[in-house]
């Protein structure tokens, strides 16, 4: 280990304690997931009390600030008194969300400054952004007006970047994610979700099996993971997300039948697991790996 990464890292531990992330999940294209992913996410971090803001950026239909605070959603979608793509919300352990401020990252040259309150947060605490279907050279602008990989590669900066690219497995969506990776030089810490549940046509048995995939994020020491296909009834899954109930609280009604409310824990588990492997997102409290269980 050279000099100057021993006095980065030492310096890291110092301010540990203070260290907080912005945790991006994106991935460009639209009908991946992400919405998907991102309330899981929000749902184990709250279940484990981490203090934390939560920007859902798609304004058409922002599914996790529905899920997390419908009243003010439903209001903010139904003015669109401002062309905007983003909309931060409190999340601060169990205190209930409240919408507070717009944020955009693209449109008006001048909104990208309004998405710079994400790093001022981070200073404090930690932030979930769930991107829409947006161009990826919007949120690639964000990030070098920011220099945001100058702000990774400072000693005393305590603030991690963490971007959850969800992929359906296609060429195209593989490319792009390539090309997130590429545009901060691997500067910034990606995690390759495959989406099993997204609509597409991969044969996912066979995905990777040149291992290209996985020799590209080796070369970066970036991870992998699978996220499950939510396997439930039908009606059952309509109902939780057209209604935009927030899963404990499925969990716990009384109109959940007993086989699907077996399917939905199990998926839980493993949705749960699943994101917490990256070391990125505390593990949810309830579905806790055995291995982490002391004995």
């Amino acid at each position: 280990m050279s000099n100057e990464t021993s006095t980065k890292t030492a310096s890291k531990e110092v301010n540990k304690k203070n260290v907080t992330s912005i945790i991006i999940i994106g991935g460009v294209k639209g009908g991946l997931g992400k919405s998907l992913i991102g309330g899981v996410a929000a749902f184990q971090m709250k279940a484990a009390k981490l203090s934390f803001d939560l920007v859902d950026a798609d304004s058409d239909t922002p599914n996790v600030g529905l899920t997390y605070e419908k009243e003010s959603y439903e209001q903010f979608r139904n003015d669109r008194l401002a062309q905007v793509s983003a909309t931060l919300v409190l999340g601060d352990k169990d205190l209930p969300l409240q919408q507070v401020e717009q944020i955009t990252f693209s449109g008006e040259a001048g909104n990208y400054f309004a998405a710079d309150k994400i790093i001022t947060i981070a200073e404090k605490k930690n932030v979930l952004v769930v991107l829409p279907a947006l161009p990826a050279n919007d949120l690639d602008r964000w990030i070098d007006q920011n220099d945001i990989v100058g702000m990774l590669a400072d000693p005393e900066n305590t603030i991690d970047v963490i971007h959850f690219f969800v992929t359906n497995g296609t060429s195209e969506s593989l490319q792009l994610f390539k090309d997130s990776v590429e545009s901060s030089k691997g500067k910034i810490p990606h995690v390759l979700v495959l989406n099993h549940g997204a609509a597409t046509n991969i044969q996912w048995k066979w995905f990777d099996q040149d291992k290209q995939i996985a020799k590209y994020l080796e070369q970066y020491g970036f991870k992998s993971i699978v996220f499950p296909e939510m396997i439930v009834d039908p009606s059952v899954k309509n109902k939780i997300f057209s209604e935009y109930i927030p899963y404990g609280h499925v969990l716990k009604a009384d109109w959940l039948p007993t086989p699907s409310k077996r399917r939905l824990n199990k998926w839980l588990r493993e949705a749960t697991q699943t994101l917490g492997s990256t070391g990125y997102i505390p593990y949810h409290p309830d579905y806790m790996p055995q291995s982490s269980i002391p004995s």
